[in-house]
């Protein structure tokens, strides 16, 4: 028999299960592991709101001003 690791995405893993349980059982052995991922506190979005967090007083206001920065620079050539 030839052996394969295969690390695999979850929400595909019952599919993948499905497959292999239903091919000839003597000609395949399954030995899954089942590995759990420690979710990390530290998330890109965290991170981010981490840096400004106490630096903006109001979203709301501080997202406006960006998005109107934004049209003019956008905008300015047709603004002539």
């Amino acid at each position: 028999m030839q052996q394969i690791t295969i690390n695999i995405n979850p929400s595909i893993y019952e599919h993948i299960m499905f497959f292999l349980q239903n091919l000839p059982k003597n000609l395949i052995d399954i030995q899954a592991q089942n590995i759990k991922q420690v979710p990390s506190n530290t998330s890109s979005s965290s991170k981010a709101f981490g840096l400004l967090n106490g630096k903006i007083k109001d979203p709301v206001a501080w997202q406006r001003a960006i998005r109107e920065e934004s049209d003019r620079d956008i905008y300015k050539d047709f603004q002539k």
